[in-house]
Formats: C-alpha cells, sequence, structure tokens
C-alpha cells in the first residue's frame, strides 16, 4: 500500500490524493481547472502513469463571487434554474435576483457561485456521532444521509443545538472543499478528500465528510439551519 505524502498547496489550489482509475482530465473536469495547470502546479507529475495515493495539487480557476455579506452562498449544478434554487430555498426569484447585481439568472453555468438571500431554511440535520452519520431532514422526512468522521476521543465533537452561521468555498487545505461554520466558535462541518481522514480518529473536533459530500451538503444547508448534534 503506498503511503501518502502530504504537501502543502499553495494559495488558489487544493489536496488532491490519487485514487484507483484516477487521470488528470477526469481530475480537472470535476474542480473545473485544465490538465496544463494542474501539470504546472506539480513538477514531475507523470500524467500517463498517476501512482494511487500521491497527493497532488489542483489548482482551482478563480472567480468573482457576488458580494455575499451573510456568506449564504450557493453553488450552481447542472440543471440548476433560476425557478428551481428560488423555489428550493423559499425566496422570489425577484429576491435572488436582487442579490446577485449584474448576474444573468437565465443564463446560469456549472459552478457559478450565487448570493442566497437568507430565509427560514427548508431543511434541519441531525448528527449522530456514534453512528457516523449526518441526516438531512426536509418536510420532516430524511432527504440526505452522510456518513462522517470517527470522532477524536481527545477533542470530542461537542454535543447540543447549532445553528449554521457562515459558509466558506474552498477554504484551504485543512478544511477541505467546504466549511460550514457553526453557532460555536471554531467548530463545524468541513470536507476531505482522504478516505484515512472518514476511516481513521481524525485531528479535531470537525464534523468531517468526503469532500463530494460537503459539496453537496453546502447547496442544501443555508445560513440559518438548524444542526443537531448527539450520540
Amino acid at each position: 500500500m503506498t503511503k501518502v505524502t502530504y504537501k502543502q498547496c499553495q494559495s488558489g489550489s487544493v489536496p488532491y490524493v490519487v485514487r484507483a482509475g484516477d487521470t488528470l482530465a477526469n481530475i480537472a473536469f470535476f474542480y473545473n481547472t485544465s490538465v496544463n495547470d494542474i501539470i504546472s502546479a506539480n513538477p514531475g507529475i507523470n500524467p500517463y502513469q498517476l501512482q494511487v495515493g500521491i497527493q497532488i495539487c489542483v489548482p482551482l480557476k478563480a472567480q468573482i463571487y457576488p458580494a455575499c455579506p451573510t456568506t449564504n452562498y450557493y453553488v450552481v449544478r447542472s440543471g440548476d434554474t433560476m425557478e428551481s434554487i428560488s423555489s428550493y430555498f423559499g425566496i422570489s426569484s425577484q429576491q435572488l435576483l436582487y442579490s446577485n447585481y449584474g448576474i444573468d439568472l437565465n443564463d446560469l453555468y456549472k459552478d457559478q457561485v450565487l448570493c442566497i438571500p437568507v430565509a427560514p431554511s427548508p431543511v434541519n440535520v441531525e448528527v449522530n456521532v456514534l453512528d457516523r452519520s449526518l441526516i438531512v431532514y426536509r418536510n420532516n422526512s430524511i432527504f440526505r444521509t452522510y456518513r462522517i468522521g470517527l470522532e477524536n476521543p481527545s477533542a470530542p465533537i461537542p454535543r447540543g443545538s447549532f445553528k449554521v452561521i457562515n459558509k466558506q468555498l474552498d477554504p484551504g487545505e485543512e478544511l477541505g472543499a467546504r466549511w460550514l461554520g457553526l453557532s460555536e466558535a471554531g467548530f463545524g462541518i468541513q470536507g476531505t478528500n482522504n478516505p484515512q481522514f472518514i476511516e481513521n480518529v481524525s485531528g479535531g473536533r470537525n464534523i468531517v465528510l468526503f469532500n463530494q459530500d460537503a459539496n453537496e451538503l453546502f447547496n442544501l444547508v443555508p445560513v440559518n439551519t438548524t444542526v443537531r448534534i448527539r450520540g
């Protein structure tokens, strides 16, 4: 088994651990970047023989985010429309338009970042630490279920009821692809692309999901969502 050697990625890029079947092309597609940019960020890499388990740095394309004082961001997915986004969050199309001045909401594109007006959350979240599960409820029914990382006994995850108070895109190597800050200083929900970080005891007290799951949860859970943690 290849031992992963971790390195610090430069600002504007994120770490990625190569998995079986990966190519630079599919990694570039997933992160909306280019193969040439990945090669430039990783001197000495052989694009034709990627070694499973090595960490590479994936540069991200710069984007000017809309002004969003509440940090209530949303990342556009394939098939999204102004109407579908507005409907999910229980806001009007006009409210969405006002919060994204200068953006053509009738011509959305994948990975475009929008600012969502804060409104009553359409969901609530329950985390069961013992079951290693995070469940999103909508209309009193289970909407999504995610697996979370093991708890660190020396830095236990807080229990109780919290609110999502801020959201960050690509917050850095230590916090993965997404960050949902909760109403306790330094505590929140983060992503990681390292399977060992999920399967083994994590280094901090945050709730940890795979990056892919953290990306989806980020869009489903707006600021002011209630997160109850038990177990």
